[in-house]
């Protein structure tokens, strides 16, 4: 039973149990008292007996001693009709039935007073009164006995008292049924109160437990579950008017229980984005990898470097999201920080080349890994703390300082050049005028005039170096490609005439772009000086560019010389990796600076090679005009 109720929820195993225990009880208490309450009636029904024994018993000896036969045959047939009455029997004392209700039952002779009224305790030598239930085939009855006593008026018939004490026995039975039928009818009516009694009980006890308990307890369970889901602020809030003082008080400690949690889970984020944030400061990539080469943190930069969001990276493998495998690295081709740092408890330090997802091709990385272990519930775990260095952009940054520098000292040199010759520009200029006022002086007119040219032309290449020079920052400015492009040239045509190299520009109708003019510049630069190193003498380098329909700008940068291999073809854009067709040596950062430059302002930049016929570098940048509409 009480397995089963432990099984319930707490406000129906309370009712069930309480309603079992009061069931129990008054059917105990019915059992008690049923037969208590019988024997009350019995004994009552004795007194009654007795008492109409005793007036039975003067009626009879009044028609006794009148020797009224007939009046004491219909006294006691009359007797026997009473309701409740069974019957009515007086015996002689020998025991032979003289008179009775029932008249078959007249001459019939009881063996013995024991057989009469069995258990009653009466006896043939005195007179007394005896009852009990008699249980007959017909039905049971209730047997009530009267010894008569003799008396000294009836001495003349019975004789003497002392010979013969007892004249006879009245006998009157009382129908049992009846007295049952009270009986069941007062348990039945006991019963009904007891379940009334009991549903009452149940019902005051259920509405106070409901109150007390039972809504508490419910309510606090809905707001553990609201914790339990993430809902920080709920609380239980409970007062004395809510329930019990016990459940009350149990409502305030669970209350600052939560609080109390809450400030630790507060602390706890408060401390976790502390840390995420002295990672996020770190300029190199910071990624924890654990045993089974899952990553756990990271940091923007390792983001940036490999171009994915902080969901992915923490749901990809190490191999997966820094070098694009579907299976872990081999150890004995790269070296694995976690194969390294086994048995060790010093960083390693190693090269790496990783990928960057949307994008082909490698870069290089400086990597070093330490290991790390930390003690948790399921005792101590091990990690793998990686730093990651991006070659590429470290180095791309300090070329473009250098390239700053020297693009500063080029704009000084410039402009120190630049106002000397202006001066002697205005010089020459008066000298001119003096010299045309003097008669034959031609040749020495035809001097000025080529002194004055070349100054002209030294002017002109130095306003153009300045222009070169000159940089917006990240703002970028309306310019006129072909502009750009025959500055870049003019200051590249003193090379091609020494390389013996056909510089040609054509096009740029229209081609006009948002972008950093000096940038612009710098790439072009870069891309010819290349172009250059591959061509031989008498060769062409051809610079095109044109304004498309879909809005775009694309210049195109050809030579014809011997081209590049397809396996070398796929690196050209690689930090350090530089191989050029002359055998001069190169810092390979050239065109990953280009590239980087290009994609600044929103271009791309792709490559078209054969062998023996030349290479083609194309670049499209979106127009002016679609910049404009686009902001």
């Amino acid at each position: 039973m009480l397995s089963r109720l432990a099984g319930l929820r707490l406000g129906p195993a309370i009712l069930t149990g309480m309603g079992v225990v009061l069931a129990l009880a008054s059917l105990v208490s019915l059992a008690l008292i049923a037969p208590i309450y019988r024997h009350e009636l019995a004994i009552e029904r004795q007194a009654v007996s007795s008492r109409l024994g005793a007036f039975l018993q003067i009626t009879l000896e009044n028609a006794m001693l009148k020797r009224d036969i007939e009046g004491l045959r219909e006294i006691v047939g009359r007797l026997g009709s009473v309701e409740d009455v069974a019957g009515v029997s007086i015996l002689s004392p020998e025991l032979e039935v003289r008179f009775s209700s029932q008249p078959e039952l007249v001459g019939r002779r009881h063996s013995s007073l024991a057989e009469l009224c069995p258990g009653c305790g009466l006896s043939a030598d005195r007179p007394g009164v005896g009852s009990v239930f008699v249980a007959s085939e017909a039905r049971d009855v209730l047997r009530a006995v009267n010894a008569v006593g003799n008396r000294e008026p009836c001495q003349t018939c019975h004789g003497q008292i002392a010979a013969h004490p007892v004249n006879g026995f009245l006998v009157v039975d009382y129908d049992a049924q009846t007295l049952k039928s009270r009986a069941a009818r007062t348990t039945a009516l006991l019963v009904g109160v007891g379940l009334l009694v009991t549903s009452l009980a149940l019902a005051a006890v259920w509405g106070l437990l409901r109150r007390l308990v039972l809504r508490p307890v419910e309510h606090l369970t809905g707001v553990s579950r609201a914790l339990a889901r993430g809902d920080l602020g709920a609380r239980a809030r409970l007062t004395f008017a809510s329930g019990a003082s016990e459940i009350a008080a149990l409502g305030s400690a669970f209350d600052d229980m939560a609080d109390r949690v809450d400030g630790m889970i507060g602390d706890l984020r408060e401390r976790d984005h502390f840390l995420q944030g002295v990672m996020d400061a770190i300029p190199d990539g910071i990624r924890v990898i654990t045993e089974n080469y899952e990553v756990v943190a990271a940091n923007k930069e390792f983001l940036r470097q490999s171009g994915l969001t902080f969901q992915e990276a923490l749901s990809r493998s190490c191999y997966a999201s820094s070098h694009g495998r579907a299976e872990p690295c081999v150890a004995t081709l790269v070296v694995c920080p976690l194969v390294a740092l086994e048995g060790r408890g010093e960083p390693v330090k190693c090269m790496h080349a990783h990928v960057r997802r949307g994008e082909e091709g490698e870069f290089a990385v400086e990597l070093v890994a330490a290991p790390l272990t930390i003690e948790t519930r399921d005792g101590p775990r091990r990690f793998v703390v990686e730093a990651i260095r991006d070659l590429s952009q470290g180095l791309q940054v300090s070329q473009e300082q250098r390239l700053s520098e020297i693009g500063q000292l080029a704009t000084g040199i410039a402009h120190e050049i630049h106002n000397p010759l202006a001066s002697i520009r205005f010089g020459l200029s008066a000298l001119a005028q003096s010299v045309e006022a003097q008669p034959n002086a031609d040749e020495a007119r035809s001097y000025v005039k080529l002194v004055a040219n070349e100054i002209e032309r030294c002017i002109e290449v130095t306003g153009r170096l300045m222009r070169l020079s000159q940089s917006t920052g990240d703002r970028g400015t309306l310019i006129e490609v072909g502009h750009v492009a025959r500055d870049v040239a003019s200051l590249l045509n003193y090379e091609a005439l020494t390389r013996q190299v056909d510089l040609v520009i054509r096009g740029f109708e229209d081609a006009r772009l948002i972008a950093n003019e000096g940038e612009i510049g710098m790439v072009l630069l870069n891309l010819i000086q290349n172009a250059f190193h591959a061509t031989q003498a008498l060769g062409v380098i051809s610079v095109s560019g044109r304004a498309t329909e879909d809005r775009e700008v694309v210049i195109e940068i050809a030579d014809s010389g011997g081209g590049i291999a397809p396996d070398d073809l796929k690196k050209i854009f690689q930090p350090f990796w530089s191989r050029r067709a002359d055998q001069t040596v190169g810092s390979g950062l050239g065109l990953p600076i280009c590239k980087a430059l290009i994609e600044k302002w929103g271009g791309s930049i792709s490559v078209k090679s054969r062998i023996g016929v030349g290479t083609t570098f194309q670049i499209i940048f979106p127009h002016a005009d679609k910049t404009i509409d686009a902001a």
